[in-house]
């Protein structure tokens, strides 16, 4: 049975992506985040592409300083891989992708208040949008969903956490209820709606999209 939209939105009304502050004012004026991949071939860094960042990476795009966060929890022996991908294509199948945490007006779901904790010391800024909003402004079907923290993989059950070409899935392919949905994703990039929020913790204050971004 394929994932019910309307139920997600409704059990998981708000969707979270943390950035740098620096990155807040090039991502509000163009109401987009694009991901990594994008930002890596238009500052001619190839190299990141398929190789696991183990610190932040500072790009020149557009003439602006954009940090791209480290990938240090992606440990490949907590992983195992599968429909012929190799440690690399895990690599450049998340740089492919803009991630969002689902979540309520409270704040985005544990997964997403673990990672926002990780990066806390370093003054990070949270943007919220309403998921309905989301997934009407890029296009429903080409929403993607998955199961796990899809940069952080664990052992659980004494088992690895797959990957593989299933770990991101349309709606019509996620056979699971709105709740078992960890990330939600899309490729390239995510068109945000105007009624974006902005703060620098998971609980607020939010301030909503025109008013003067931190840095900016």
């Amino acid at each position: 049975m394929a994932l019910d939209l309307a139920a997600f939105a409704r059990i998981r009304p708000y969707a979270y992506h943390l950035t740098s502050t620096a990155n807040l004012p090039s991502i509000l004026e163009a109401r987009r985040i694009d991901c990594a991949a994008t930002l890596i071939l238009k500052d001619g860094r190839n190299e990141l592409l398929r190789r696991r960042r183990s610190k932040h990476e500072l790009l020149r795009v557009d003439g602006r300083n954009i940090w791209l966060r480290d990938q240090a929890p992606l440990h490949q022996g907590n992983l195992v891989l599968s429909g012929g991908w190799s440690f690399p294509d895990l690599v450049k199948a998340l740089n492919e992708r803009v991630f969002f945490w689902p979540g309520t007006e409270a704040g985005p779901n544990d997964y997403g208040h673990r990672h926002f904790n990780r990066y806390v010391v370093e003054g990070p800024v949270l943007i919220r949008v309403k998921t309905s909003e989301l997934l009407d402004g890029n296009g429903a079907s080409a929403a993607e969903f998955c199961r796990y923290n899809s940069g952080s993989p664990r052992y659980s059950g004494g088992r690895p956490s797959p990957r593989g070409p299933d770990t991101f899935v349309s709606a019509a392919s996620f056979h699971w209820s709105p709740s078992n949905v960890i990330e939600l994703v899309f490729r390239e990039s995510a068109t945000l709606p105007s009624s974006l929020e902005f703060a620098t913790k998971p609980i607020g204050p939010w301030r909503a999209f025109g008013h003067r971004a931190p840095g900016g």
